[in-house]
């Protein structure tokens, strides 16, 4: 066993089920486990928040206030597709880095795989994803917090594979519709991933294929090929299926193995709404999957 284990890295986008896996990284008392740093919603502290995942920062503050205000650096909304991190940025990243052993999860580092890895070249980089549909239907549909009756939802779910907005509960919709598309779509470039114009009346579904393909391929070409045999792609319903064998993969990677963790409260991964509609593979194709990515996550055969 490492008496020095490697530090892993999530990366994901929102609504890929980050937290949960962050919870179980949580059981092992080697590491001091952050979930989302690069939060803006961070600036509160030290109070917690709904879902109690802020005692290592409150624990990081306590320390010394000052220096964590001087050093917090969250990634605003339109630099989420920006190429690098600011070096206010960098130095908030080494800093709670600096304590040992760190497992944290980010949602808001699409393109920023070669800016973690100038900074912990040797970390387990895990890219964790859910499938297309579920990640899609999650936006197009509203969470409990914010629709606590399920009016919205239920009106939402009518028409989510019609609509062209409503969509950013969780500011998807911005990056990939309005305010900062043109953005978006010069990093997407990159791996051949073209949003449709802000004007373009195309599905909100397929607006948020799109995005996940684009995130996807980036993080599957970056993570790859910078981390090597420590870059774990992994996705969110593998880790429903079967997490214990998962986690224990990675921190294996990590040179962290040990007891297995308590994986109880995982849940099966929900599959969208209507996941066998044929509009959905339409919508695929539109967005840019290729044949063999629409084989990949929608079977073999199916759109032929």
């Amino acid at each position: 066993m490492s008496e020095t284990p490697r530090h892993i890295a999530v990366v994901a986008l929102r609504r890929s089920g980050t937290t949960a896996l962050w919870n179980l990284f949580r059981q092992d008392p080697r590491y001091t486990c952050y979930d989302e740093p690069f939060s803006h919603l961070l600036h509160d502290l030290p109070a917690d928040n709904v879902k109690r995942t802020r005692a290592e920062f409150i624990a990081l503050y306590n320390r010394d206030p000052d220096r964590f205000r001087s050093l917090y650096a969250p990634i605003p909304r339109g630099e989420e597709t920006v190429r690098g991190l600011s070096e206010k940025q960098v130095e908030y990243l080494e800093y709670f880095l600096e304590g040992g052993p760190t497992a944290f999860d980010v949602t808001r580092c699409m393109g920023k795989i070669p800016a973690i890895h100038a900074i912990i070249p040797d970390a387990v980089l895990v890219h964790l994803y859910r499938h297309p549909v579920a990640f899609a239907s999650s936006h197009l549909l509203p969470s409990d917090r914010f629709d606590p009756l399920g009016l919205r939802k239920r009106r939402n779910r009518s028409t989510a594979l019609t609509r062209s907005g409503r969509f950013n509960g969780w500011g998807m919709e911005e990056l990939l519709r309005t305010k900062w598309i043109d953005t978006t779509n010069t990093l997407f470039a990159e791996v051949g991933v073209q949003l449709p114009p802000k004007s373009a009346r195309v599905p909100a579904a397929q607006r948020l294929l799109g995005g996940w393909l684009g995130a996807y391929r980036l993080a599957e070409r970056e993570g790859r090929a910078l981390y090597g045999s420590r870059f774990v792609s992994l996705s969110f319903e593998d880790v429903c299926r079967d997490a214990a064998r998962n986690v224990a993969k990675i921190r294996t990677l990590a040179g962290a193995p040990g007891e297995a963790l308590d994986v109880s409260k995982i849940r099966p991964a929900s599959a969208g709404i209507s996941p066998t509609d044929p509009r959905w593979i339409a919508m695929a194709r539109a967005a840019g999957f290729t044949a063999e990515e629409r084989d990949q996550f929608f079977g073999a055969g199916v759109d032929n």
